[in-house]
C-alpha cells in the first residue's frame, strides 16, 4: 500500500472524510480491493466495542460482484450479535433463515400496503410544510427540522402506532446507527428503551388479534405480521420486535437524509427543478439520480471463504466493507458521476438501496415519502434557493451521507 493509498484510507474515518467521501473514493478505487480499513459497524458501540479491520472495495464491478454474492460474502455480523445493541431482522441473516424471514415480511410489509399511504402522505407533507413555515425562523429556515418528520410519522402509521411515537423514533434511530454523539452508556440505554417500547407494541397487538382477517386486510403492519404464515410457519413475537427496529433505524435515518439531498439538489440546480415543475413524470428519475449521488455509503460483510478478488487474497473470516457510496461514483459506469442528470440512461444502474437478496425491502416506501416531499415543495415554494449559511453534514459514522442542518431560501 502506498503513502498517498494509506493516508486517504485513514482520511476516510475522519469527520472531513464523513462529510465528503468522494475525493478519497476517486483516489482508493484505482488500487481497490484496499486492505486495512478500521470503522465500527452500524449496531456496535464505539467505546465499547471494538472497530474491525476489513477489506475495502470501491469499484462498482467489485461492490456489485459482492453483493451478488451472498454465499462468499456473508451478512452475519458476529460483533453485532455478541454486542448489546438489539439484533436486526434481514439484515445480519443469510439463507437459508433470510428467505423463510424475507418470504414472510413480504407478506405483510406488501407494495399493496405500502401504497395505502400515498394520499395520506398527500395530505401530510403541505400541513407539515405549513407548520414548519410557521414556526418563525432566525434566519433561513434548516430543513432538516422538517425532513425527519416525514418518515418517522409515516412509520408509526404503517406500524399502527400512536402518533407521539414517532418523537422518540429519531433518536432511537440516531443513537442506533452512531450518527449522534452520545456516551456508550447512553447509546445503550437507548437501545434498550426502543427494543421494550416494540416489545410492548408487538403484545399489545397479539392480545386484540383477529386471525379470522387476512394478512392484506390488517389494520396495520404489526398486525399484518403477526397473521403471516407459511407452509404452517409463522414470525415469533422476537423476529416481529427485531422487523419494527429494523424498519426504524434503517429506514426513518436514511430517508431524512435522503429528503434533505432532494431538496438541497433542488436549491442547486434550478434548471433540473424547472424541468420538474414543468414535468411531474421525472420526479421519480431525479430521486434515483439524487440516490445514486449521495445515498448509503458503506456496509460491512465476511468472507465465507477464501476468495481472489482483482489480485486481492482475501481469506475465510476476514471483514469485507463493500462502498455503494463510491460505487455509485465509478466514472467506469456513470460519465461524468459527480453530475446530477435527469437524462443519465443507466441511472438505476445505482446501488444506493443495496443489490442481491438484501436489496432494500423499504425501498418502495422511500420512495413514496421522497417523492411526496418533493411534489409539495414543488407546489408549496415559488423559490428554493441556497442560503448564504452552509449546511452541515453529519460528520460521525460513513455508514450514510447527509445534512444535520440545512438552511435554505424558501419562499411561497
Amino acid at each position: 500500500m502506498t503513502s498517498t493509498t494509506a493516508s486517504a484510507l485513514h482520511l476516510l474515518t475522519t469527520p472531513e472524510g464523513i462529510a465528503n467521501p468522494y475525493p478519497l473514493f476517486e483516489q482508493l478505487r484505482d488500487c481497490s480491493p484496499v486492505a486495512g480499513y478500521q470503522d465500527w459497524p452500524p449496531r456496535t458501540v464505539p467505546g465499547a466495542d471494538e472497530p474491525v479491520t476489513a477489506w475495502a472495495l470501491f469499484r462498482h464491478d467489485q461492490v456489485l460482484a459482492a453483493a451478488r454474492d451472498g454465499e462468499t460474502f456473508s451478512s452475519r455480523d458476529p460483533i453485532q450479535e455478541a454486542s448489546s445493541a438489539p439484533s436486526l431482522m434481514l439484515v445480519n441473516t443469510d439463507p437459508p433463515a433470510h428467505t423463510g424471514e424475507r418470504k414472510l415480511v413480504s407478506q405483510a410489509f406488501s407494495p399493496r400496503r405500502i401504497r395505502r399511504l400515498e394520499n395520506w402522505l398527500g395530505e401530510l407533507v403541505p400541513v407539515l410544510l405549513a407548520d414548519f413555515d410557521a414556526r418563525g425562523h432566525d434566519g433561513d429556515p434548516d430543513v432538516m427540522e422538517f425532513a425527519d418528520e416525514v418518515p418517522t410519522r409515516a412509520m408509526v402509521r404503517l406500524l399502527g402506532l400512536p402518533d407521539g411515537d414517532h418523537v422518540r423514533f429519531k433518536n432511537w434511530a440516531n443513537a442506533f446507527m452512531l450518527s449522534s454523539t452520545m456516551t456508550p452508556e447512553e447509546r445503550m440505554a437507548s437501545n434498550m428503551e426502543m427494543v421494550q417500547a416494540f416489545t410492548e407494541r408487538v403484545i399489545e397487538h397479539s392480545a386484540h388479534l383477529d386471525d379470522s382477517q387476512d394478512v392484506e386486510d390488517a389494520e396495520d403492519l404489526i398486525s399484518a405480521l403477526l397473521r403471516a404464515e407459511l407452509d404452517g410457519e409463522r414470525l415469533t413475537p422476537e423476529q416481529i420486535v427485531r422487523l419494527c427496529v429494523t424498519l426504524v433505524v434503517a429506514g426513518s435515518e436514511t430517508t431524512t437524509y435522503l429528503i434533505g439531498s432532494v431538496v438541497h439538489a433542488m436549491a442547486c440546480e434550478p434548471a433540473v427543478t424547472a424541468r420538474l415543475r414543468a414535468d411531474r413524470s421525472l420526479v421519480s428519475t431525479f430521486i434515483e439520480e439524487v440516490a445514486r449521488l449521495t445515498g448509503p455509503q458503506r456496509l460491512f460483510r465476511i468472507a465465507t471463504r477464501d476468495v481472489e478478488i482483482d489480485g486481492a487474497q482475501i481469506k475465510k473470516g476476514e471483514w469485507v466493507a463493500l462502498f455503494f457510496g463510491s460505487a455509485n461514483h465509478d466514472p467506469a459506469v456513470f460519465e461524468d458521476p459527480e453530475r446530477l442528470d435527469l437524462d443519465r440512461p443507466n441511472i438505476r444502474q445505482h446501488l444506493a438501496f443495496g443489490h442481491g437478496l438484501h436489496f432494500c425491502l423499504g425501498a418502495p416506501l422511500a420512495r413514496l415519502e421522497v417523492g411526496s416531499v418533493v411534489n409539495a415543495v414543488l407546489d408549496c415554494y415559488s423559490v428554493i434557493g441556497l442560503s448564504e449559511e452552509p449546511g452541515v453534514r453529519q460528520t460521525a459514522s460513513l455508514l450514510t451521507h447527509g445534512f444535520v442542518r440545512l438552511p435554505l431560501q424558501l419562499t411561497r
